[in-house]
């Protein structure tokens, strides 16, 4: 089960305003730059790592879940902690000017939650940005291999590499290959990019992670390339991604299959013939029935 428990909490603040941070603050400040963001698209909110009561509530919220799911790993989410988010806080900016860091502040917020989701008898699963991001993250001392799990989604092979050689088990969902919304143009609406009278950004399809990913892109993908063979039994398997922002029970069937299945075959059968080569024209025949 994956719950966002410390980014993407905005919902949170509905029940809960003074624990999540920005909530319903536009996203990007007119006039901003880039880094003075709130968040990385519409829906802001953290929840604030120094407020006890953040705690006293999400620790109902695991529980709960851990209950509802009595799964071995529970996924926590902490992926694209926006510094400006936090920083709207007058707590937090009292933390920071009298010497606290904003890697602090999120080491704060996993000491004061892994503990208790270990005791609960799981995994803790976390995307990569908890230790590899490249300014807000916790030291790996704080995170036990053995009580956790990354998943990736950015820079492909070298972060999985980053990860298993660190020690970590690792799900592979790089949104290079993986993740299934890429190339379907921007989701916002006042996008500059299109006010013009040539290609709106072809390269990409108008979309952060784009192009489009095709059922070949994610059947070439090899999940433990580079890897020694330590390394490589590391990696747990992948999971592709597909998010929500345009995608919708009319879509959803073109945008899962047969690009899925695709994936699904590579991982667990391989994607190559007895002679090592990749075996697209026999996936071609099954995936068609897919279609």
């Amino acid at each position: 089960m994956h719950t966002m428990i410390s980014t993407h909490t905005g919902s949170w603040a509905e029940a809960y305003p003074d624990i999540v941070t920005c909530a319903n603050m536009f996203w990007w400040p007119a006039g901003s730059k880039w880094e003075d963001r709130l968040a990385s698209e519409p829906g802001t909110g953290h929840l604030n790592p120094l407020d006890p009561k953040t705690y006293q509530v999400l620790k109902r919220v695991i529980n709960d879940v851990a209950t509802l799911f009595p799964e071995p790993f529970y996924h926590a989410g902490a992926d694209e902690i926006i510094a400006g988010c936090w920083k709207a806080d007058p707590a937090i900016q009292s933390f920071l000017s009298n010497g606290g860091t904003l890697s602090q502040l999120l080491e704060i917020f996993v000491n004061s939650t892994f503990p208790y989701i270990v005791s609960l008898n799981r995994t803790v699963v976390y995307w990569e940005d908890v230790i590899l991001d490249g300014n807000i993250k916790v030291p790996t001392t704080a995170l036990p291999p053995e009580h956790t799990i990354l998943q990736t989604w950015n820079n492909g092979h070298e972060n999985t590499k980053k990860i298993v050689s660190s020690g970590y088990r690792v799900i592979v969902s790089s949104s290079d290959f993986y993740y299934l919304d890429c190339g379907h143009g921007d989701f916002l609406g006042n996008d500059s990019q299109y006010d013009q009278q040539t290609s709106d950004n072809s390269g990409n399809g108008g979309s952060w992670c784009g192009p489009f990913k095709t059922w070949q892109t994610i059947y070439n993908y090899d999940i433990t390339y580079g890897l020694s063979e330590e390394e490589a039994n590391l990696v747990l398997g992948g999971e592709v991604a597909l998010w929500s922002e345009q995608a919708d029970p009319l879509v959803i069937d073109a945008r899962i299959w047969p690009r899925t299945s695709a994936m699904a075959e590579t991982l667990w059968s391989g994607n190559r013939n007895e002679t090592s080569k990749k075996r697209y024209a026999e996936a071609t025949n099954r995936l068609n029935e897919w279609r």
